[in-house]
């Protein structure tokens, strides 16, 4: 599943580095060339947008990005993976302006799907007028009426 919505907030799968069926492959170390970088970072998160679009209604607005989350394949000794990921942070600023301002992690991790350099998850927030929640109940809703 691409992304699941809970109330007003949309849960973004965590999206690998790929290009069609071509991987963006790490591990990222010193010597990987900073254009690698920004595109891995760039078609993650173009990645994710379409994942976001694919789940909502058609006309959802979003009212702001609240979270972006970059695991990072990267060399043991390799330390800026927070560098990596203000790529990402940078489109999504472009694309949404203020909105697209969000908190963040950036991890380094040993490995990811098909050696994937990068792997970001999001999690948005919808329009207040395009919420997709139902009404809230006071707790859980059981057939017997308890």
């Amino acid at each position: 599943m691409g992304a699941v919505v809970h109330d007003d907030v949309v849960y973004v799968s965590g999206q690998v580095s790929r290009v069609g069926d071509a991987i963006i492959a790490g591990p990222v170390s010193a010597d990987t060339r900073p254009d690698v970088l920004r595109h891995a970072a760039r078609t993650c998160v173009l990645r994710a947008l379409s994942a976001l679009v694919a789940t909502l209604p058609h006309a959802t607005a979003i009212d702001r990005i609240l979270f972006l989350r970059g695991f990072v394949n990267a060399v043991p000794d390799f330390a800026n993976h927070s560098q990596i990921l203000d790529h990402a942070s940078a489109l999504l600023h472009d694309i949404f302006d203020e909105s697209g301002r969000h908190a963040r992690s950036a991890l380094g991790v040993a490995s990811l799907p098909e050696n994937g350099l990068l792997e970001i998850e999001l999690v948005v927030a919808l329009a207040p007028r395009f919420r997709m929640g139902r009404p809230k109940r006071a707790g859980p809703r059981h057939e017997n009426g308890r």
